[in-house]
Formats: structure tokens, C-alpha cells, sequence
């Protein structure tokens, strides 16, 4: 029997995201199954797979591993020659140390701006125009917490690049990694929301959104909205 990774909407579940494209580079061929957030009998179904009520979840045999983190881990774990961190110790170690940043980190750019791979934004002052949000919950800097989180994923992403990404144009260069894929809802948000990006950095953004597991998950965002019904999906946030 396949293992069964359960995801969230294409459209919209950020870390299901991760978490899939995590199976894609350690090649693991994997059952879909898709639980649609935000309806009655989404937590119940969750629940009944996730301990932590949340997804991506891996179910192998009588394994479960939720988290998109502890995901990579494990399949780092069953075959350490896939591509979820570089091959190279050095590399791996500040790969690891990226990873745990981002998945710690930078939680004001989540709630003020929630990836939503089927709309646009338009922009007014250097961020979008949903100033609301801004201000609400979650986002306690406000629009200068905002700002400084997008500022330091570009410089993250800047000194990557300049250490170890000459040979390609991922952040470790010719191979498509793990920290790639947790940025990957990220640089959706920089398209989402019209975000100008600083000009070095820009290259890296096209790169990662046109890498073609994350195109073919854009695609499967696109049914998934017309499932949900596409006036919900334009409504979010």
C-alpha cells in the first residue's frame, strides 16, 4: 500500500505545499488525499489522521508523521541521497539553519498576507492594499513588521545565493531543495500580492515559482478553487 500524504487546499494551505513537494524531491510516490479547509467537517477529518489537527500529514504503514518539518526529516531519514538537503555537510547545516528560521519565523507576512495562488492584489505604498490586516491580530508590527520580514527573507535569500547557489538558480544553486520548497509559498506571496522585490533577488522568485513540481501544484490550486467554488477562493483573506 502507497503511503497517503493528506494535504489541504492547492489554493491556499501553505504548509501542505511544503510538505508535498518535500515527498517530490525525496521521490517518494505518495496517494493524495485533499481535506478541504474551512467547512463544517474539516477538523473531524483532520483529527481522525493528525494528532496535531493540522495538515500535510504522511501516513506510511503504521507510521504518522505530521508537520511539514518532521515530513522532510523523515524522508531525509529514508533516503539521505534524495534531494531534501544538499549533499554537502556545510551546506546541509546552514540549509537546516535556514529552514528553522523560516518555519519559526516571519508569522506578521502569513496573517497579513495568506497565500492565495489564484488572486492578485494591487499594491499601494510598497505593500498590499489590504491595510486591515495589517493591523489585525497576529501582525504585531503592524506594517513595519511586515516590511522587516520581507527584508529578511530577501537577505536570507541574497547571502544563500552568493554562498552557495552559483551553480543554479535555487538557493544551493542547480538542485531544488527543501529550504526551496518552504520558501515556495513565500515567493507565491511576492505574485500574490504584487510585492516588488529587491532587484538581485527578483531572478531567484521567477525560479522558484516556475520550478515545475510548484507549477504543476498552481495548476492543482486552480481545480481545487473551482471545487470550493471560485467566489470563496477570490473572497480569501
Amino acid at each position: 500500500m502507497s503511503p497517503i500524504l493528506y494535504i489541504g487546499d492547492a489554493w491556499s494551505a501553505s504548509w501542505s505545499i511544503c510538505g508535498w513537494l518535500a515527498c517530490r524531491l525525496a521521490g517518494l510516490e505518495v496517494e493524495e488525499r485533499s481535506i478541504f479547509l474551512g467547512q463544517p467537517q474539516t477538523r473531524k477529518e483532520i483529527l481522525e489522521v493528525s494528532p496535531s489537527g493540522r495538515v500535510p500529514v504522511l501516513v506510511n504503514g503504521s507510521t504518522v508523521v505530521w508537520d511539514s518539518m518532521a515530513i522532510a526529516e523523515y524522508l531525509w531519514e529514508l533516503n539521505p541521497n534524495g534531494q531534501i538537503w544538499p549533499q554537502d555537510f556545510e551546506q546541509r547545516c546552514y540549509a537546516r539553519c535556514i529552514a528553522a528560521e523560516v518555519h519559526r519565523e516571519f508569522e506578521e507576512v502569513r496573517v497579513a498576507m495568506p497565500m492565495n495562488l489564484i488572486k492578485r492584489w494591487p499594491m499601494r505604498n510598497g505593500l498590499p492594499s489590504i491595510e486591515t490586516r495589517m493591523k489585525g491580530p497576529g501582525v504585531k508590527g503592524g506594517r513595519e513588521g511586515v516590511m522587516e520580514g520581507l527584508r529578511r527573507m530577501e537577505e536570507i535569500w541574497r547571502d544563500c545565493r552568493q554562498k552557495y547557489g552559483a551553480g543554479g538558480p535555487y538557493l544551493f544553486g542547480a538542485n531544488y531543495t527543501f529550504v526551496d520548497a518552504l520558501f515556495a509559498p513565500m515567493v507565491s506571496r511576492y505574485v500574490t500580492y504584487g510585492v516588488e522585490a529587491a532587484e538581485d533577488v527578483a531572478p531567484y522568485i521567477g525560479a522558484n515559482m516556475a520550478y515545475p513540481p510548484m507549477q504543476e501544484w498552481i495548476s492543482r490550486a486552480e481545480r481545487d478553487a473551482e471545487v470550493v467554488g471560485r467566489d470563496v477562493a477570490m473572497a480569501f483573506p
